[in-house]
């Protein structure tokens, strides 16, 4: 093995002398490109390679190239260029083609070494390793495509990357990669068939009327596709690649017909001919040539072809009559209603009609009955645009009983057109169908009572304690707050010590309870001390920042006698995972005492 690694670096001595030379990398450099090669040369030596090896070892050759050009700019050396860059370049041909012979079942080498090879313009290198990747790897569509690029892009070989598209194709019938590809170069082909029949003088006065033969191939391409991938999103693929390009409304209108008759149950086909109306690309099928963009002077007025659009969609939801459906019907009528300046009230009458619908087939999303909503808000402000939008509110929560957004934005628009009696009578019916979910409608109940009722605030807390579990949790700190600001701390502690063993227990309540404790003018040091006792009493298991606050407290307002005491049960009442990181937290403090606030 060793015999073997000096003879490979023996054979990289010339061109390190060359860059010695010429003063690119100096001597201790040099001695240390040797001894990294080296080192690698016997890693690929053992018995067991690596890919690792062989990747490292490839990029630190790469690395090295890269470094040597900057060296050359830097310095201005041009000397000797084309023999040192031709010897690293060729180490790294050789380990690729050893990687490859080692590891043929690894596709990246193959990439890896055609995008190298690439850069340092072996392009013929390139062409041979496709087809030994085919070999090997044909079984993978994603070469077939790679192998029809290469030739179509970097070649400009139009022949042989039809056949690499085709060879795929008949190996990979379900393909969608290869149809495409496949289309596209057919289709790029009649374009640029066109282009020179326009050009052409003679041949211009006698163009025939017959498909071009770039669009019959992309015909059959497409039949074949259509045969074997059963895929309406694939099929939409193709017909949208088609409209970029010319001459092509008889193949499209063959991709529609499919569409039409085969996927008639799919939403995706019924929103692409919906667009295409949008677009002004009306269908008939009974007129081949109907499927073109008119000129300026005979185009589709907007309002045309919305209304095509509309009555797409309207077939397409009395045919369906899916949320999906309908959702999209709804998307395509908002996106018309982003710009107003063209037929303003045709566009909204069309959205508000298709919102109604919705609602009434109870099919309308809750985003959609926000969108309303906030449409109407905006509106002019009379009885009647008021009336209207309490009535969509009414929807939205009739139809979707679950959604927090709806029932804030009906109590919302209830307590700013003042109908109290109403504003009670829906918190209640809301909070008993949301249950824990009721949370944002609590806080806006606590506001509203505040503001306009502060005499039953104490009856809407003491409601909020006997409501579900996560409602009374989440309340109990502003329970405790609004006492001190209101009765005081005395009727604030007497309080606290009921809900703190009333469950559930709530984190937040201890410290809030503990902060209030803190801005009093005279603190009392057993009463601020008793949230912490009893934080730790509920949480000292799993949480060490409740033993650490019982500790600053002690230690800042306290008897600091007793940190010893609290240290030692906190290492007893902690989960083992957690003891470690308690020690460290208090030995900061300890190592810190200065830092204490």
């Amino acid at each position: 093995m060793a015999e073997r690694v000096q003879k490979r670096c023996e054979n990289s001595v010339q061109h390190l002398e060359l860059m010695e030379k010429i003063k690119l990398f100096d001597a201790r450099e040099i001695r240390g490109i040797i001894k990294k090669r080296k080192d690698y040369e016997y890693k690929l030596s053992r018995t067991i390679k690596s890919k690792e090896d062989f990747l490292r070892y490839i990029q630190y050759e790469m690395d090295l190239l890269k470094l040597l050009r900057q060296r050359r700019n830097k310095f201005g050396i041009t000397q000797k260029k084309r023999d040192i860059d031709y010897g690293i370049v060729n180490r790294v041909m050789n380990l690729y083609k050893e990687a490859l012979e080692r590891f043929k079942d690894d596709l990246r080498f193959y990439v890896a070494y055609m995008k190298f090879c690439k850069q340092v313009g072996y392009n013929d290198v390139v062409s041979r390793t496709l087809t030994e990747m085919l070999q090997i790897h044909g079984d993978k569509p994603k070469c077939h495509h790679i192998a029809g690029k290469w030739e179509l892009e970097e070649r400009k070989n139009i022949n042989n990357a039809r056949t690499y598209f085709i060879n795929g194709i008949n190996h990979h019938q379900e393909s969608q990669l290869l149809y495409t590809d496949a289309l596209q170069l057919e289709l790029d082909q009649a374009d640029e068939a066109a282009k020179k029949l326009e050009e052409s003088p003679e041949t211009s006065a006698e163009k025939s009327e017959e498909m071009p033969l770039g669009i019959k191939r992309a015909l059959i391409i497409y039949k074949m596709a259509f045969k074997k991938v059963k895929d309406v999103s694939f099929i939409i693929n193709l017909l949208n690649l088609c409209k970029h390009h010319k001459n092509t409304k008889k193949l499209e209108n063959e991709i529609i017909s499919d569409l039409t008759q085969e996927y008639s149950n799919k939403p995706q086909m019924w929103e692409t001919m919906a667009r295409r109306e949008l677009e002004g690309l009306s269908y008939d099928p009974q007129e081949e040539d109907s499927m073109e963009i008119e000129t300026q002077e005979d185009q589709n007025s907007l309002r045309d072809r919305i209304t095509n659009c509309n009555e797409v969609y309207q077939a397409a939801v009395k045919k369906l009559k899916s949320e999906t459906m309908w959702s999209l019907y709804i998307d395509c009528l908002l996106e018309i209603n982003q710009d107003l300046s063209h037929l303003p009230n045709y566009k909204r009458k069309l959205l508000k009609n298709a919102l109604i619908q919705a609602h009434q087939a109870k099919k309308l999303e809750e985003k959609y009955y926000l969108y309303w909503i906030d449409m109407l808000t905006t509106d002019k402000k009379d009885e009647a645009s008021e009336n209207k939008l309490y009535q969509v509110l009414c929807y939205g929560t009739d139809a979707i009983p679950t959604s927090v957004n709806l029932w804030k934005m009906k109590i919302k628009h209830l307590i700013n057109s003042g109908k109290d009696s109403l504003v009670i009578e829906e918190f209640a019916k809301a909070s008993k169908l949301l249950g824990g979910k009721a949370l944002p409608l609590w806080r806006m109940k606590l506001l509203y009572f505040q503001a306009k009722h502060s005499e039953k605030v104490q009856d809407i807390f003491a409601e909020a304690m006997k409501s579900d579990g996560e409602i009374a949790k989440e309340m109990k700190p502003l329970y405790i707050e609004w006492l001190v600001l209101t009765k005081g701390i005395q009727a604030a502690r007497q309080k606290y010590n009921e809900l703190a063993i009333q469950p559930p227990t709530c984190l937040e309540l201890h410290k809030k309870m503990a902060e209030l404790e803190m801005i009093q003018p005279k603190i009392c040091k057993s009463s601020a001390r008793r949230p912490h006792e009893l934080a730790t009493l509920h949480y000292g298991k799993s949480n060490t920042q409740v033993w650490i606050d019982f500790i600053l407290f002690e230690m800042k307002h306290g008897e600091p006698m007793r940190v010893t005491d609290i240290h030692k049960r906190a290492i007893k009442t902690l989960q083992p995972a957690l003891t470690d990181v308690f020690i460290t937290e208090y030995s900061l403090i300890k190592a810190n005492p200065d830092t204490i606030v």
